[in-house]
């Protein structure tokens, strides 16, 4: 846009409304009119004309302009542009994506409505204007799919992303949520969300137990799997130690510090095959 139609003014926050399209959920503003105490207000907010109301519609800049309505501003510096209502909300979303201020799925609704509710631009074309991938605003808006508990989860950082798209080849919603729960309760990344969901989604799956159950026992299976592999590594590391202190022995001070090590490894290894014996134990109980 040309800098000639770019107006800088002081305007009262009586003559402001709130964006018709906002997409970023309004959260705590504490730290932000500290901010704007301590250093002022940095960057005027964005706002159009809308003439058959005789007010201005915020563009960017809510959050600034409720922050300073709550510390007793009477007027705010505004930038005036004049834009139409696709130029408003592309302005609105390159700014929250740039400063990362919106959670994935505030995120997720902004892509959608711009697509699919408005049908405004294509995916490749938003993806384009905010510097992403196709395949980055296409998960983002499949993330809606998901059950309301797991976007929940997400919103409320539970549940990154990345892992959540991962429940994307469960087609059903039990059994996302399910996943969902145990991923949160187990704290498991991502290498085992995706083995696990491969395991659950083959056709030659056993599924005459409850889904719950069927994901504990290949849950328990995969970290089973796991502590052996580490046993594994562990025994190898510790016997290659060994290998060196016996040509080491007359370097005192050497010796001992392998011997430490050699120690603490063997330990270790006490310690995994105990936690190995006893989830043997526990699913043999179930």
């Amino acid at each position: 846009m040309p800098a000639s139609s770019v107006l800088s003014y002081d305007l009262n926050l009586s003559e402001l409304r709130p964006p018709l399209n906002q997409i970023r959920g309004v959260d705590n503003l504490n730290g932000l009119m500290r901010s704007i105490l301590e250093k002022g207000l940095l960057q005027p907010i964005i706002v159009r004309m809308i003439n058959d109301k005789n007010y201005y519609e915020i563009v960017a800049g809510y959050r600034r302009y409720l922050a300073c309505k709550k510390l007793g501003w009477k007027k705010i510096p505004c930038q005036i542009l004049d834009l139409s209502d696709i130029e408003a909300f592309e302005i609105s979303i390159i700014e929250n994506v740039q400063r990362k201020t919106l959670n994935p799925i505030d995120e997720a609704k902004a892509f959608k409505k711009y697509v699919y509710d408005n049908g405004w631009g294509s995916v490749s074309a938003l993806a384009s204007k905010l510097g992403k991938s196709v395949a980055y605003i296409t998960k983002r808006i499949m993330l809606l799919d998901l059950p309301s508990d797991v976007t929940k989860a997400i919103n409320e950082n539970l549940l990154v992303p990345s892992i959540a798209e991962e429940l994307f080849s469960i087609k059903k919603e039990d059994e996302q949520s399910k996943l969902a729960k145990l991923i949160i309760e187990k704290h498991m990344t991502i290498n085992s969300v995706r083995i696990m969901v491969k395991e659950i989604t083959m056709p030659d799956i056993d599924d005459s137990d409850e889904p719950e159950i069927a994901m504990n026992k290949v849950y328990d299976n995969i970290r089973a799997r796991s502590l052996e592999r580490t046993i594994i590594s562990l025994r190898i590391a510790m016997n290659r130690i060994a290998s060196i202190i016996e040509d080491v022995e007359d370097d005192w001070i050497l010796y001992e510090i392998l011997m430490q090590h050699k120690r603490r490894l063997h330990e270790q290894i006490d310690i995994l095959i105990k936690q190995r014996k006893k989830s043997f134990f526990i699913r043999s109980e179930i």
